[in-house]
């Protein structure tokens, strides 16, 4: 006999399967990490391999474990991979992570590598400013907007680029006062 209350319950049990399965996975790729980039490598697909890593890297960032998608993303790249969005989402997961030095530089590399992966400006001239190097915001800024054409993401580097601008005035006016000149003087 069929009852609906049995078909719920069995419905959820194998959700709650799954997703433990997937944790020990993810637990087991973090703890043995040399041993889980052979198995990609060795894999008949290489491209499957850093397909599931990149997965592992997804799931673990969407997770809020930075640290450890960071790690995740940093074996991506040490097995080859050349994609511009492996470099973004290490710099996201840095960036999350507070490794702002580090951040920069994947998404440094990332515009390098495409261009035309427009947020990476906005993530990049976001750590720029967190890293309080207000030249780099200006000019990571004023370059993606002159290769943005997404409405969006022009307005939000048009906003970074007001905020650089008002950071980096404020910068001269405190060091002009500290120097014991009026602004009104230079």
């Amino acid at each position: 006999m069929f009852r609906p209350g049995s078909l719920v319950m069995t419905a959820a049990l194998s959700c709650v399967a799954a997703i433990n399965c997937s944790q020990n996975a993810i637990a087991q790729s973090s703890q043995f990490p040399a041993q889980n980039n052979q198995l990609a490598l060795s894999a008949p697909n290489a491209t499957s391999g850093l397909q599931m890593l990149r997965s592992d890297a997804s799931v673990l960032f969407s997770a809020g474990q930075y640290e450890a998608a960071a790690e995740a993303y940093k074996r991506l790249l040490q097995l080859g991979s050349m994609e511009a969005s492996d470099r973004y989402w290490l710099g996201e997961s840095l960036y999350h992570a507070k490794n702002y030095l580090q951040a920069a530089t994947a998404f440094e590399q990332a515009v390098q590598l495409n261009s035309k992966l427009t947020q990476a400006y906005v993530r990049l001239a976001e750590t720029y400013l967190a890293l309080h190097q207000k030249e780099k915001a200006l000019q990571t800024c004023t370059n993606g907007l002159s290769i943005v054409t997404d409405p969006y993401i022009k307005e939000l580097l048009s906003n970074l680029l007001k905020v650089a601008m008002y950071q980096e005035h404020k910068r001269v006016h405190q060091s002009e006062v500290r120097v014991g000149r009026m602004p009104s003087e230079s």
